[in-house]
């Protein structure tokens, strides 16, 4: 799975899962936005998440597989949407009362970057 050149609003993400799966990206676009409403942004950091994960498809050269990127793409899709089930089901409380939802998704999104930079230097 790779993040698409030419069907791209943003960086690409929904154009490239759409080229995956048999729907228009404008159905996986809205599908990203209304999630994040109902995630309260967790979608919006998958998206993000997505972006620096997914490698860009290149016109030039032709690409087979990418079955590492879909595993990834599934991965990141799971802990996003269990992490908003524990949040409504008041999962995500410490003791004190302090909800660990926002924080832990900055978490997720830092080390999204941090294994991109690892794959990088290598």
């Amino acid at each position: 799975m790779y993040r698409s050149f030419t069907d791209r609003i943003f960086g690409g993400v929904c154009g490239g899962i759409a080229a995956v799966l048999p729907v228009n990206a404008w159905i996986v676009r809205g599908a990203f936005i209304v999630l994040s409403a109902m995630t309260l942004g967790g979608f919006a950091v998958l998206y993000v998440a997505l972006w620096l994960a997914m490698p860009q498809e290149s016109l030039v050269i032709t690409v087979d597989g990418g079955t590492l990127a879909g595993f990834v793409t599934l991965l990141l899709t799971l802990v996003v949407t269990g992490w908003w089930i524990a949040y409504l089901n008041g999962l995500t409380l410490l003791p004190d009362g302090e909800n660990l939802y926002f924080p832990l998704l900055g978490l997720l999104l830092s080390l999204v970057f941090f294994v991109k930079q690892l794959g990088r230097s290598a």
